[in-house]
């Protein structure tokens, strides 16, 4: 399975900052870059008004790390994903990060 890791990912975490309206801005903190298996996945629709767009989805496999969390993001060959789902891998010592490309 190491073979499998091949592609390079990169976490990024979102940090809330708080603006003069009592808001808060939200800016993503770049962490560390991660080996991972990417596949893709069948794409899913997006319906904004009367428009629809194809959203792009993959499936990142990357060694346990106790530090991802859904709403975190990954960026991979230059397109920015959030995390919608985290699942244990087959062995305990991978998880399985499902991502749809992040909407701006």
């Amino acid at each position: 399975m190491i073979g499998a890791l091949r592609n390079r990912v990169e976490l990024l975490t979102p940090s809330r900052l708080p603006d003069n309206g009592g808001g808060a801005r939200v800016d993503w903190l770049a962490g560390p870059a991660l080996w991972a298996q990417v596949d893709r996945l069948s794409s899913t629709r997006d319906f904004s008004g009367d428009r629809e767009r194809r959203l792009r989805r993959i499936a990142a496999t990357v060694r346990y790390r106790n530090d991802i969390a859904l709403g975190d993001r990954l960026r991979f060959d230059g397109t920015l994903y959030d995390i919608v789902s985290i699942e244990d891998g087959a062995d305990d010592r991978r998880l399985v990060l499902v991502c749809e490309e992040a909407v701006s």
